[in-house]
């Protein structure tokens, strides 16, 4: 599991990404990320000025739930 605290690290880094162009942070039925809404909106602040990545997945991550 992710969590928020793990999405709001990775969403440091895609802050500063230049070269990554796909991300999946999805799971399966059987598994959860839990990246949860703190850390989708980390996320979603990150891609701010993100021009590099054009595809993530967020699958199975109780975002709004």
């Amino acid at each position: 599991s992710i969590g928020a605290d793990g999405a709001k690290a990775i969403a440091d880094s895609l802050k500063v990404n230049s070269t990554l162009t796909t991300i999946d942070l999805g799971c399966d039925i059987f598994d959860n990320n839990s990246l949860g809404d703190d850390g989708a909106q980390a996320i979603a602040e990150s891609l701010k000025g993100n021009t590099a990545l054009t595809g993530i997945g967020l699958r199975s991550n109780s975002i709004g739930a």
